[in-house]
């Protein structure tokens, strides 16, 4: 009898054991820590689901919960249509000057770090001097009050977040824009088809695979947010005014020292994220991407 070979699994083995000691165990320590009352100092004490059922009666966790909620809704619409939309028009201009440098100018601030952008901008605000403040002027704005503000904090760091994250998305539309046959826009205008008749017909359907990954994408990025917000605002002003869930996270584990709390919002997240990759991955392998 032919004995089996093994010697392959020798290949995968450093892989599988990053994955074991950085990924899973740390994944089961979070799920036994946050089953605990633990500040990192003393012993954990078992305390079943005593964390959890104080998430649910945390008024700032849940105010985190209503402010990420807020930037899902608000972010990933906008980052998901005007990265199709820039997208749409960089693609008909592809061999101009014009599209390239569109192209790469939206591009690039999606791949610098987002705690630099956030000082950028911080400093920008605070500069009363600066190009920003003397736009922000013209309405009327004080700039430097504008992180201050209940009112005008929210809109400015979904602005921020939608300009950082519309160029990355407007690179994998058009990863998909180009495989569109040129053969199907040639038929479309040979039958009198207007330019957004051809979008909504034929563009559209077919980039369907890539708006939904973008979604999804977006959803769980807009959930890990943090840098942005803890660099811009702290979760203020006053008390939870910013704070998202990641945030909510990190205050409580490292500020407070409520390890096994921190844990418990940790794990939520995790269940999360994990939802939405199975759907996504289910809505992928389907028949997404039809003309009919």
């Amino acid at each position: 009898m032919k004995r089996r070979d093994y010697s392959g699994y020798l290949y995968i083995l450093p892989f599988f054991l990053v994955m074991l000691f950085f990924w899973y165990v740390p994944i089961i320590m979070s799920g036994w820590f946050s089953l605990t009352q633990y500040n990192a100092l003393s012993t954990p004490v078992f305390a079943g689901l005593a964390n959890y059922k104080a998430l649910l009666q945390d008024k700032i966790f849940l105010k985190s919960i209503r402010n990420t909620l807020i930037f899902v809704i608000t972010v990933v619409p906008l980052e998901t249509l005007l990265g199709f939309l820039t997208a749409v028009w960089v693609e008909k201009r592809k061999t101009t000057w014009l599209g390239k440098f569109v192209r790469n100018a939206m591009f690039i601030p999606s791949l610098a770090s987002a705690s630099i952008v956030s000082i950028v901008w911080r400093i920008l605000l605070n500069n009363e001097q600066s190009p920003l403040a003397f736009f922000l002027s013209f309405f009327r704005i004080n700039s430097s009050m504008v992180l201050g503000s209940k009112v005008m904090v929210f809109p400015a760091l979904i602005l921020m977040e939608v300009l950082m994250g519309t160029g990355y998305y407007m690179v994998l539309y058009l990863a998909y824009l180009v495989d569109i046959p040129e053969s199907y826009y040639e038929a479309a205008r040979l039958d009198g088809a207007s330019g957004f008749q051809v979008m909504r017909y034929i563009t559209a359907p077919l980039i369907k695979p890539a708006a939904i990954m973008i979604v999804f994408l977006g959803v769980i990025g807009t959930f890990q947010s943090f840098d942005m917000i803890y660099i811009m605002t702290g979760g203020g002003p006053g008390q939870g005014t910013t704070a998202t869930v990641m945030l909510s996270l990190y205050l409580y584990s490292f500020k407070y020292s409520k390890i096994g709390y921190g844990m418990a919002i940790g794990n939520l997240l995790i269940i999360l994220v994990a939802f939405l990759t199975f759907m996504q991955r289910r809505l992928l392998n389907e028949k997404t991407s039809s003309l009919y």
